[in-house]
Formats: structure tokens, sequence, C-alpha cells
């Protein structure tokens, strides 16, 4: 559908109009700013267009692209189990190795679903730093913008071990990212708003997930899907509020 020259009103922003379309992202000037939308889930969450008949259509594209999510996942979740049931048959007839070396799915909690995790490329952090300009510091975890990304690494709580954050994949391959903050309650400020305002600002969200300071996983591209503000522990064990940032894969980039 042909968008460009549409007046849209924003939840924030107010009255913009299309003036760009490529792929299913969708560029929306208003009078404070530019921004680029994803279509047509933008149009069910953040946007409207003032043309009642062009939102009726918009809303079957919305509706269509939701059928499309569903049935996607749902594939994807028959060839998960199918390739786990051959991994399992090749597991059992394999005799067994040496206890010296652990595989990383054994390394985590069973709702971590270490099945999930891309096992290449792998970077260090000064590949990181000097890929995406950014500064990694202290044990590496954090939400670092940029000008035109934002980079997610992600620092896991290993098997019986004590973590603050709760970082996992789900069983449909989706990611919850914790948010920035140890003790207290987390505020919507600085990291969190970044991510949480990713989309708005045009900026694409990279994730990487980290085991040591030599091996940063890259896991490829992602769009924030929603979040959450729930009840968990903090740093001292005291219980706290913590953002869950849900982030869905777009695109594994093989990265330069």
């Amino acid at each position: 559908m042909d968008l460009i020259g549409l007046k849209v009103k924003h939840t924030t922003f107010g009255t913009g109009v299309i003036t760009g379309q490529e792929g299913n992202c969708t560029t929306v000037e208003f009078a404070s700013k530019t921004a680029r939308f994803v279509y047509p889930q933008a149009f069910d969450q953040f946007l409207r267009a003032e043309d009642i008949q062009i939102q009726s259509l918009i809303a079957k594209d919305i509706k269509e692209a939701q059928r499309m999510a569903v049935q996607q996942r749902q594939e994807d979740e028959l060839a998960r189990k199918t390739i786990e049931e051959q991994r399992r048959i090749t597991i059992a007839a394999t005799p067994p190795k040496s206890n010296k070396i652990k595989k990383i799915d054994d390394m985590f909690s069973e709702d971590y679903h270490a099945e999930k995790l891309a096992r290449q490329p792998i970077l260090t952090y000064r590949q990181v730093e000097d890929q995406f300009g950014i500064k990694i510091s202290g044990f590496g975890r954090g939400i670092n913008p940029t000008d035109t990304t934002v980079i997610l690494i992600s620092s896991i709580g290993r098997s019986g071990g004590k973590f603050v954050y709760h970082d996992k994949w789900t069983a449909d391959g989706d990611y919850l990212y914790s948010g920035e903050g140890k003790t207290g309650d987390q505020a919507m400020a600085k990291g969190n708003l970044a991510l949480k305002n990713a989309a708005l600002d045009g900026k694409q969200i990279h994730l990487f997930v980290k085991f040591s300071p030599q091996e940063y996983y890259y896991q490829g591209i992602f769009e924030l899907v929603d979040y959450t503000y729930e009840e968990e522990n903090d740093e001292t064990g005291s219980p706290r509020k913590e953002y869950k940032f849900r982030l869905r894969k777009v695109l594994t980039d093989e990265l330069a």
C-alpha cells in the first residue's frame, strides 16, 4: 500500500506526514522530529491514519501480520522440536565424552533455553568496542546507545549462582533482557529509555551474550516487541521493580 503523503497521528509527537517507505520501514516527518516505524505494527501501537478508510485497510494488514507471526512461531517451534529430538537421538547414540569440557547448554538452568543461542560469530570485548564505537566497562553487561544503534550485552546467571539480572531466551525464541539498575526500583531513564525508544529513534538493536572478556557471542539484530515492569530481587536480595524487555530477532548479521 502506498502511504506516501498520508497524514498520521502519533501518541507523543502529534500529527505528521509519511515521507518515505522502504520494505517494512515507514518514515514520518513530525513538527519536532523525523522518525522511522515498522509497518504495519506501528499502527497498532503508536500511529493512526487520519483517513478512516485507510486506517481500516491498515488494520487488515495488521491482522495479517499477526497471523503470519503466529504461523511463523508455530513453524519455528515445530522445527525446534524436530531438531531437538534429532539431537537427543544423536546424543543417546554417542559414547560419553570426558567431563573436562562442559557444553554451553549444560552451564545454565533449563529455563534459559540455551538451544536458542547463536554460537558464532564470537568477538572479544575490544572487537565489540572497535566495531560499534562503545566503551565496555565493569564486567561488560549493559545497554550501550550510539547515534545509530543500541548495543545490548547480556551476562547470564549460571546454574546455582547468584545473579542480579534475569536475562534468558523464551521457548519461542524471543530474548528477555533485564533493564539497567542493580538496586532499588529500575527507572525508565538512560539505557532503559534508549532501548524503549530505539524504533522511534531509527536505531538498530544488536545483542551480544557474554561468557568472558574474550567471548562475546553475537546474536543478531533485534526489535523490541514489548516490555513489562515486574517484581524481582535486586543485588542485595531486596524486592524491587525490574523492567523486562522482550526482544525478537529480525536479522542475523554476519558482522564485518
